[in-house]
């Protein structure tokens, strides 16, 4: 997924909405995300074809089990 391909799937969402990670389809879990880094791969030093950033959401809190209507809506179950 691209920052392009994000923003367009939040454009229109109210902006006090709040972000979670839901991770492990198998055993679901939510998180919050503590932040967002911008890495810079240095492209002097990478080879060709390698991406030159990458954003990462960086996991914080586990919040405790996905809810089972959330599950079931992202096709997890």
């Amino acid at each position: 997924m691209t920052v392009g391909e994000l923003k367009e799937m939040i454009e229109g969402l109210d902006e006090d909405v709040e972000v979670r990670l839901a991770m492990q389809p198998s055993w679901p879990f939510e998180y919050s995300i503590s932040s967002v880094e911008l890495i810079d791969n240095n492209p002097e030093d990478s080879d060709e074809g390698e991406l030159d950033a990458i954003v990462y959401l960086v996991e914080g809190t586990q919040l405790g089990y996905l809810p089972c209507n959330v599950c079931e809506e992202i096709g997890w179950r």
